[in-house]
């Protein structure tokens, strides 16, 4: 075999072996023809963050100046215009035609606006007030770091991290905005898709499929609708032992650390079921919901476990920022997966 393909060869399996933290950024274009980012987020050997956005998309923490346009007095709330297709939701009582500074809290999601606040950090008041006074309805007063600029600020802090893509048009604006620091890679070699060198097919499978295999043989089945998501876990093969109890902690507790990947990875949030392996020790069950519990905070934006219901269903809860993964199929499968 040739000496280069050799070569080639061992480069790919020893960056598909790395464990550190690892960006993979993507352009591409929906089933609309609207231009979205995409940006994975490769910890270890799975994908536990994806963030899919328009670059002009609102994000929390952006400041707009606003218009009062109309308010409610029985719900005690307003409507501003803030230069989009979309009012937004302002908590209070306000004069229509009043134009303020307006901080997004909440992103839009279906048919629920945005919410915004009249609350300015006190960091941003004096920057904020100075724009304002020459501003037009509609002007952005402060521009919060979004998924792009948290993902480069990231990789350049973490040791050893890198952020890579194929499009030269997001390299340069991540160098623009990190300046030459070395954890920002442009990936050309024509050879070796970034897909192929990140193992992106198996790992987006695994986000992207309703049912997840465990390594013990077990697997979890994820099912999304408009109300809720329903998470079951099935010992499948994994039953081995005489005590089944201690397995069905074992299992619960691999099923655990996988749900919690998943809820990250596809952003899952608000009402989430978990059906796990019912355990009749107390002491079992304990150690799985300390653990869980443990792992729900730990993810990004974290998740709150509620309780256990008498049939021995998790209950938890996650803010929603924005919409499930789920949704963007198609988008990915056209972006990255045909690489």
């Amino acid at each position: 075999m040739r000496k280069d393909i050799i070569e080639k060869k061992e480069y790919l399996l020893n960056e598909q072996a790395l464990k550190g933290l690892r960006y993979a950024a993507y352009k591409g274009a929906d089933e609309n023809g609207c231009e979205k980012d995409c940006i994975l987020r490769i910890s270890g050997n799975a994908i536990d963050k994806i963030d899919i956005f328009r670059p002009a998309d609102l994000e929390c923490g952006d400041i707009y100046l606003g218009r009062i346009e109309n308010s409610n007095k029985n719900i005690a709330a307003s409507f501003a215009d803030i230069g989009r297709n979309d009012p937004v939701f302002v908590p209070g009582e306000y004069k229509p035609g009043t134009e303020m500074p307006l901080q997004i809290k909440t992103l839009p999601y279906r048919e629920k606006l945005a919410k915004a606040s009249v609350k300015i950090p006190e960091s941003l008041k004096d920057m904020v007030n100075d724009k304002a006074e020459h501003a037009l309805k509609g002007a952005v007063l402060y521009k919060a770091p979004g998924a792009f600029e948290m993902s480069i600020k990231e990789a350049c802090e973490t040791p050893g991290a890198k952020w890579v893509t194929e499009d030269r048009g997001l390299y340069e604006r991540a160098v623009e905005y990190a300046g030459n620091d070395e954890s920002i890679l442009l990936h050309s070699d024509e050879n070796v898709s970034l897909c192929a060198l990140y193992g992106l097919s198996g790992k987006l499978g695994r986000v992207l499929s309703s049912r997840v295999n465990l390594k013990s043989g077990a697997e979890i089945v994820i099912t999304e609708t408009e109300a809720m998501c329903v998470i079951d876990v099935n010992s499948a093969k994994a039953l081995s032992g005489k005590d089944k109890e201690e397995t069905f902690l074992k299992l619960n507790l691999e099923a655990a650390r996988e749900i919690c990947i998943q809820i990250a990875a596809r952003n899952i949030s608000g009402i989430i079921m978990a059906d796990m392996i019912s355990m009749k020790s107390k002491e079992s069950e304990t150690i799985l919901l300390e653990e869980l519990d443990r792992l729900l905070k730990g993810i990004d934006p974290p998740a709150r476990l509620e309780d256990i219901t008498k049939l021995g269903i998790v209950e938890i809860s996650r803010k929603r920022l924005k919409g499930s993964i789920n949704s963007e199929k198609a988008f990915l499968n056209s972006t990255i997966l045909t690489k």
